[in-house]
């Protein structure tokens, strides 16, 4: 045990910089797959069939397939099939998003759809246009009460990360793969990586849990608007 903790402090600047890496892919993915998880959403309640129907099929297609062939897809046959060819950070990088975009759709449309309609009726009775209807009333209400899912999906987000290490992205899983190749203590060094995995994750619940409970009820944008 003393040699394991020995080299981990010997390689303690290689686990640091997968760790940042690790933590820098989930908060991108996660701030890119909101903006484009409300969209996807938005698109799926269009009544246009020619908006509705590519945006279903999206976010059924990236929650549907799993994230590894997400990943190779997107690293591998996008330069053959679109001609873009992105460095494994970032291929990696539209990988997670495309797929945590999927979910936080769902959560998005949940939410929208969860919004009181007399709120809606009112707000057209009163000529309020859909657009304005949408900003003030409903998207207010619906992300307040998606917030839980979507807090999850971040958790999710940042287990995934540990994938990324196929395409040789520096993350945590690819610099335990070297401390291992170097010392040849499988067992330790992913012992102690899984521990890091599981701190790290479980701060986050905790802290998504703490934000849950502080976070305003829906009644309060209700009465807002």
């Amino acid at each position: 045990m003393q040699r394991t903790l020995t080299i981990l402090y010997e390689f303690r600047d290689a686990l640091l910089y997968g760790l940042g890496i690790t933590i820098s892919l989930s908060v991108l993915s996660m701030l890119l797959a909101l903006v484009v998880g409300l969209i996807a959403a938005l698109g799926m309640l269009s009544r246009r069939r020619w908006v509705r129907v590519p945006a279903t099929f999206y976010v059924e297609f990236c929650r549907n397939t799993p994230i590894l062939v997400q990943l190779v897809w997107v690293h591998y046959a996008w330069p053959e099939i679109f001609g873009l060819k992105f460095t494994a950070f970032y291929s990696s990088l539209v990988a997670l998003t495309l797929q945590t975009s999927g979910y936080l759709a769902e959560e998005y449309r949940g939410g929208i759809e969860g919004v009181d309609k007399g709120q809606v009726e009112a707000a057209k009775s009163l000529g309020m246009t859909h657009a304005r209807l949408m900003a003030r009333i409903v998207l207010p209400q619906a992300i307040m009460r998606s917030v839980p899912g979507l807090l999850n999906q971040f958790v999710t987000c940042f287990k995934s990360t540990s994938i990324v290490s196929v395409i040789a992205v520096p993350d945590l899983m690819y610099q335990a793969g070297l401390i291992v190749s170097a010392t040849f203590l499988t067992m330790p060094i992913y012992t102690i990586i899984a521990m890091i995995y599981f701190v790290v994750v479980f701060a986050i619940s905790r802290s998504v849990r703490w934000a849950t409970r502080k976070l305003p009820t829906t009644g309060y944008f209700g009465a807002a608007a």
